[in-house]
């Protein structure tokens, strides 16, 4: 009888166990990496959209995002909670910035909620489906 009371609590265990990988795993993709942006709302000619440089992100593994959004900078923070993430950039530097889409980069930033990472590309998505593609400067 006390071996039926064992299997719950090891089950439990287990799970635990088994669910910290899969997060620090998705943490290790992230940090330590400069993504540049590649794609946005299905454009892909990201130079014409950010003349001065395409925007990037930096996660950190404590929590805190910096970037270039293409023509500022800016550092705030993201959660990311088994699968779904949120970004939120924060603080930012108040340049004046003409014919750059950086608007449109956040407001895709705020929308996001999902992510994947496959090799050297991050693909954030939204439920409706996916907002931007970012690939791995190092």
């Amino acid at each position: 009888m006390k071996a039926f009371r064992s299997i719950p609590i090891f089950l439990l265990v287990f799970i635990l166990v088994e669910c910290k990988p899969i997060q620090k795993t998705a943490l290790d993709q992230l940090g330590n990496v400069t993504w540049i942006l590649q794609e946005l709302n299905g454009n892909s000619a990201i130079l014409e959209l950010f003349p001065e440089g395409p925007p990037t992100l930096n996660f950190n593994d404590t929590g805190t995002l910096s970037g270039f959004t293409g023509c500022n900078n800016f550092s705030g923070i993201y959660s990311l909670e088994e699968s779904e993430l949120k970004l939120d950039p924060g603080a930012m530097t108040r340049k004046a910035c003409s014919d750059v889409k950086e608007d449109e980069f956040l407001q895709a930033l705020e929308m996001v909620n999902s992510l994947e990472v496959d090799q050297n590309k991050l693909i954030l998505k939204s439920p409706e489906g996916g907002l931007m593609t970012l690939v791995s400067q190092n």
